[in-house]
């Protein structure tokens, strides 16, 4: 059985009944091209994950420049799970985003002299790679690629008719380490459906995730940054259409009631300086909303295709955070732009914050403005 190492005290030990023992080792390089933004290059991770993979990668990373991007793409089949793990925190602490897939030679350019550009393929994460994707900050699966998850065995073997296979440990220490796996799910911000899903499989199975809807809804792709579909919720006799960021910091919504009319809405977690001598909320109250924007005038916004006034726009706290509450009257436009503050007056109050999304955002804001809150 393969040692496990960089974990402690008894998470250790029980991990370390589930260590695989690979016959090769992951491999570390810089990958994509020589720019140095928007994802362009990445640190290629490819094979199994061993006892001295953490301490590999750390020794590979920690000697490459200062610009090396912190991004990493796995294609692996697994491997060593407290390792897996390991190398998750260690992505975490590091601030690292995190890929499925493998990569190919760049067809239209060569490169440099000192390498070769490449361009990314499909590829698989599997078993204990899959715990190790689950440390990126950010993460995508990727077109092609899947995340492969199974039911974790111990590195023991039995014969069975002179046929060998995985040896499931007792009871109890699987079930602990069930509990040590699924608190680490929870603390990367992964659902632990993915964990269900994976105790439906045999050890000798693998049940695959690939990009999509269901990675999206248990957070195994994640872009903090990217803005939800439109959907509708019924909101007592009435419906309100919904999209929120993925680190859901910030929500759009947009209802009416029969009385009041139509509101459209964003809801901001608020942000603070350091100080306390800048706030996100005093930004946008003090100083954004009363600019106004190009299309719209001084003081004035346009608003999923209604220009709205100051007299109109309200602010309200509401829990960390604070409301901005356009209202549209009773006949208002149902324009596919959400997006607040992209197009502001001023280039102090240009944000990408409120960009949004327009993926059915037409039909779920029409349903709402047709059946409002009563």
């Amino acid at each position: 059985m393969t040692r496990c190492t960089s974990l402690s005290g008894a998470v250790h030990a029980l991990l370390a009944m589930f260590c695989a023992t690979p016959v090769t080792a992951m491999t570390f390089e810089l990958a994509g091209t020589d720019m140095r933004g928007d994802g362009r290059s990445w640190i290629q991770a490819d094979g199994p994950i061993t006892a001295r993979t953490v301490e590999e990668f750390v020794a590979f990373y920690d000697a490459g420049p200062d610009w090396w991007p912190k991004r990493i793409r796995f294609n692996s089949t697994g491997g060593n799970l407290a390792q897996g793990v390991e190398l998750g925190r260690e992505l975490r602490r590091r601030g690292f985003a995190t890929e499925v897939g493998h990569h190919e030679p760049d067809p239209y350019w060569n490169g440099t002299g000192e390498r070769a550009f490449t361009i990314r393929a499909p590829g698989k994460c599997a078993s204990a790679c899959a715990y190790a994707f689950m440390g990126g900050v950010e993460r995508s699966i990727g077109e092609g690629s899947a995340i492969g998850v199974h039911q974790f065995y111990s590195a023991g073997h039995r014969a069975t008719k002179g046929v060998s296979g995985p040896v499931m440990v007792e009871q109890g220490s699987e079930q602990a380490a069930s509990a040590i796996l699924v608190s680490y799910m929870l603390e990367m911000g992964v659902d632990a459906r993915v964990f269900a899903k994976a105790g439906l499989s045999g050890p000798t199975e693998m049940a695959w995730i690939e990009a999509g809807d269901e990675a999206i809804q248990t957070g195994l792709e994640f872009s903090p940054k990217s803005w939800s579909p439109w959907k509708i919720d019924i909101y007592g006799k009435g419906v309100i259409a919904i999209s929120e960021r993925q680190d859901k910091k910030y929500r759009m919504s947009a209802h009416c009631t029969e009385k009041d009319g139509a509101y459209y809405e964003i809801y901001v977690t608020d942000e603070k300086s350091s100080d306390g001598s800048w706030g996100l909320k005093s930004w946008v109250a003090d100083q954004c909303i009363p600019m106004g924007d190009w299309d719209s005038g001084k003081g004035a916004h346009q608003v999923i295709g209604n220009r709205v006034t100051m007299a109109d726009i309200a602010i309200i706290d509401h829990g960390n955070g604070f409301f901005v509450s356009f209202s549209l009257g009773h006949t208002p436009r149902v324009g596919d732009d959400p997006s607040f503050l992209y197009r502001a007056n001023y280039s102090a109050c240009t944000s990408d914050r409120f960009i949004g999304s327009s993926e059915k955002m037409v039909p779920a804001i029409t349903t709402a403005f047709m059946n409002c809150i009563q």
